[in-house]
């Protein structure tokens, strides 16, 4: 298994999915070995991180000088790797992202293609700041070199929706037969979880708020500001006993919390910066309604984890991922994508509509229960053994 990122060094959705389909590859009886950028320290016999030099996998401002050095840092990672595959035996490659692996060829080779450069460039192209243009620059000088690279050298082209798979097949003019769809999975949470009430008393959280959270790597495609506008808005209106609380961090972490000052609601804005993957589940159980303001998304992992948790989902109403099938008023409700106004609407309805908010936390979980890590798992083994990747 070929990363970029990987638990415990960092988590962000690609090092998620990664780490629970490995997992339940495992289980189910496969050998797995995970190459990784990530702190050395932290290398087992089956899971071997790469110190990295760059920027790579930063999700803060970067530096020039760090930027600079990301193609050298993927020429390390791609010897180190060819090295790895000379001195042991594989029956498969699987690469969790084109942009470390594009240019390692293995005869029996599956390339997960999360999301594209053509639909980053998309997003970034309406945030054009310095930290979006660095990143445009990425996708349009290594990018897409490293993604055709990667189709050219995969067997298979595996994407968690049938938007990317579009297009891959229009965009990047990849055979239809070459491209198979799996979704993102979550993991039916222990039954020792914190309760609501003992989850806000670990967190500090009021327990007669009512409690919207979100969390996101801050850049332009999300759409984090849309959040932070429907705040100021239910604040006009005198809507009192509320918290909105985002998590995450990146590029445009100034610029929000500049924004939220700007709009004076600081007092009920909280952010939290990066939640640590053994503590995310407190923010869950803690949650009245997790919310996604994303303008693109393949599948968010966030989406299923706060619903496994019978929390209802309000998501910008894009035509892509998870928020394409997911029924509004079933699984969720689904406000216009960028409209602050219709998010302030929907939150209001469930603070005001219990047996609604009771409706959407049961279709909630309903949903996110059809996309078990074990069926993802069973699914990217028969795809291996469907293309005769293994025996």
């Amino acid at each position: 298994m070929i990363t970029r990122e990987y638990p415990p060094f960092v988590v962000g959705g690609v090092a998620t999915h990664t780490y629970y389909l490995t997992k339940y590859l495992r289980k189910m009886g496969i050998y797995v070995k995970v190459v990784s950028f990530g702190d050395p320290k932290l290398s087992t016999e089956d899971t071997v991180f790469i110190e990295p030099r760059s920027s790579i996998i930063s999700k803060e401002t970067t530096s020039i000088a760090g930027d600079i050095r990301v193609p050298l840092d993927i020429v390390r990672y791609t010897n180190f790797v060819k090295n790895v595959l000379k001195e042991e035996q594989f029956d498969t490659v699987h690469v969790q992202e084109p942009y470390v692996a594009g240019f390692i060829s293995f005869e029996h080779k599956v390339t997960t293609i999360h999301d594209t450069s053509y639909g980053e460039i998309k997003g970034y192209m309406k945030y054009l700041d310095s930290s979006s243009l660095k990143r445009i620059a990425f996708y349009i000088a290594m990018g897409y070199t490293l993604e055709f690279a990667s189709i050219l050298t995969s067997k298979i082209i595996i994407n968690p929706s049938i938007d990317v798979a579009w297009e891959m097949i229009k965009v990047y003019r990849v055979p239809k037969e070459k491209i198979r769809v799996i979704p993102n999975g979550v993991e039916e949470p222990p039954s020792n979880e914190p309760s609501r009430d003992a989850a806000r008393e670990i967190l500090g959280i009021p327990n007669d708020h009512f409690i919207v959270f979100t969390t996101a790597q801050h850049v332009g495609r999300k759409r984090i500001d849309t959040l932070i506008r429907a705040a100021k808005i239910l604040k006009n209106k005198g809507v009192k006993g509320f918290k909105i609380i985002i998590g995450g961090k990146g590029p445009l972490t100034p610029h929000l919390k500049n924004f939220a000052t700007k709009l004076q609601v600081n007092d009920i804005v909280e952010f939290t910066s990066w939640v640590p993957k053994e503590k995310l589940p407190l923010y869950y159980r803690a949650t009245d309604v997790f919310v996604i303001t994303s303008e693109y998304e393949a599948g968010p992992i966030t989406m299923l984890e706060a619903g496994i948790r019978s929390i209802p989902i309000i998501i910008s109403d894009i035509p892509s991922g998870f928020a394409m099938i997911a029924k509004n008023g079933v699984d969720c409700l689904k406000f216009k994508l960028g409209d602050p106004n219709d998010l302030a609407e929907k939150m209001i309805m469930l603070m005001n509509d219990r047996r609604l908010w009771k409706k959407l936390a049961l279709g909630a979980k309903i949903f996110a229960s059809a996309f078990t890590w074990e069926r993802i798992a069973r699914s990217t083994m028969k795809i291996y053994r469907d293309s005769r990747l293994i025996e």
